[in-house]
């Protein structure tokens, strides 16, 4: 099973509410206060909130595609992309290290009734989360056709 967004069709948790003004004391308290939050949360506090190591697919196709994984020597996990979909391929920390086992990951190039599995290389980068939205740009990869094949195979990129 995968987690899988539309590309673009994000969600916002808006949150509402304001200041209220009670004064110039207030309002210095108040840019004091965001000011030391703001230092705080880019310190050490940030680094902690790394919980992940992601990778994040995007299927640029017309098609559904195929492909499994696993981590390490676990079992392989076998699943599939809708055309214009992204799922990120992610394993939670439990470490202080934040180190995870090596991703082995396959796709099925061939877009007929066959199958080709081929092994790609996918960088995993730190996160703090388990999604796409979390992924730094080192982590993005594009599900394409194959160049000069009739859309008849596809293969993986990094993504710019």
């Amino acid at each position: 099973m995968s987690l899988q967004s539309r590309r673009g069709n994000f969600r916002v948790r808006r949150h509402s509410g304001g200041w209220m003004k009670s004064g110039s004391m207030a309002a210095a308290a108040a840019v004091a206060f965001a000011f030391a939050g703001g230092v705080l949360f880019s310190g050490p506090a940030a680094a902690q909130q790394i919980t992940h190591g992601c990778a994040c697919l995007h299927n640029q196709t017309q098609a559904q595609v195929s492909y499994r994984y696993k981590w390490g020597e676990g079992e392989w996990r076998t699943t599939s992309l809708r055309p214009g979909y992204q799922t990120a391929l992610c394993w939670q920390y439990a470490n202080a290290q934040r180190s995870s086992p090596n991703l082995v990951f396959e796709l099925d190039v061939d877009m007929s009734k066959g199958n080709a599995w081929t092994k790609y290389a996918i960088a995993r980068v730190q996160t703090a989360g388990n999604n796409c939205a979390a992924v730094g740009g080192g982590g993005h990869y594009n599900v394409s056709y194959r160049p000069n094949t009739n859309n008849g195979f596809i293969h993986i990129t990094k993504r710019n």
